[in-house]
């Protein structure tokens, strides 16, 4: 049986960021497994140049991808928010109605009962030298059918002359997908469902990939039934053409570039909700789940990602 922490030291063997990008060992290639077509050639959002930062005012959008230390980035994240004149200056998720997943997204952008505005009013009305930070976690944000709204707001922000800083952060994939395994008791689940929860196409659970994730949420996991290359091509013209930080792992590069856009004054970023107990798998198991991750599109996907980010 192997611990979740040795598994993690071998997979820094594997995904071992190089000096060239395309040194980097990926599992899926080292076993001969398809090579997805996915070009990274295309331009990514560029941050503005030096001389035009940092914005004087704007907004911080924070998607949260689970168990990738997005706790640690949201928690430094609400250090730099308050209250202005009764306004908060932070804003997460509005609703977690179980069942209702389709309703989600329509509430965080224009609000509900018992929450405010929404996101179409958060983003109005800034002062001139105020940030505002989005926390947009479970429930919230479904990006494969809300692109539009990522674009909307931009738009509103920088129409105020502030800028819009939308951000994310990623891991290892296998490394990810077993950390979820100590969720099995809170989710009242059980080994058997977490390790075969890759072999149906649109299963819906707590165990969603980071693929799967950034692009439909918490709802079904692929609930269009598209094949991995597809998704990995779709998730990255996302992040290309909405995403301004994004980062595998890196979270000291993830702070420095993101204080360079905001100007804020530097504040540790204290790690937390952080999992004490030792997860433990056998080989078969790694293995197994490794496999499913190509399969799923996940392997391909953050070693692109590394290649256009890191």
């Amino acid at each position: 049986m192997m611990s979740l922490g040795s598994i993690i030291i071998y997979l820094s063997i594997w995904f071992q960021p190089q000096d060239n990008p395309s040194q980097i060992i990926d599992v899926s290639r080292r076993e001969g497994d398809k090579v997805f077509s996915t070009s990274t050639k295309q331009q990514i959002r560029q941050a503005p140049p030096a001389s035009k930062l940092p914005f004087k005012c704007g907004m911080v959008f924070f998607y949260h991808v689970p168990s990738t230390g997005g706790a640690t980035i949201n928690q430094w994240l609400m250090e730099y928010t308050s209250k202005r004149n009764g306004t908060p200056t932070y804003y997460t998720h509005g609703s977690r109605e179980k069942g209702k997943e389709e309703r989600h997204a329509s509430i965080f952008a224009q609000g509900g009962k018992n929450v405010h505005g929404g996101m179409n009013e958060f983003v109005t009305n800034f002062t001139s030298d105020e940030w505002r930070v989005v926390h947009c976690h479970h429930s919230s944000l479904h990006l494969n059918a809300s692109e539009h709204l990522l674009s909307q707001w931009r738009s509103t922000v920088e129409s105020l002359g502030c800028g819009f800083v939308a951000n994310v952060m990623f891991r290892d994939p296998l490394g990810h997908t077993l950390s979820l395994f100590k969720h099995v008791e809170r989710f009242q689940s059980s080994r058997d469902v977490w390790a075969k929860h890759l072999y149906t196409r649109s299963e819906r659970g707590h165990w969603a990939t980071q693929l799967d994730y950034f692009l439909y949420n918490f709802i079904t996991r692929n609930p269009d039934g598209v094949d991995a290359e597809t998704k990995v091509q779709r998730a990255l013209s996302i992040l290309r053409n909405h995403f301004d930080i994004v980062s595998v792992g890196d979270h000291v590069r993830f702070k420095k570039e993101l204080m360079a856009m905001t100007g804020w004054e530097d504040r540790e970023m204290k790690r937390t909700n952080t999992h004490s107990k030792d997860l433990t798998f056998s080989k078969s198991e790694v293995e197994e789940m490794q496999k499913l991750m190509t399969a799923n599109g996940d392997t391909e996907f953050i070693y692109q990602v590394k290649k256009m980010y890191n």
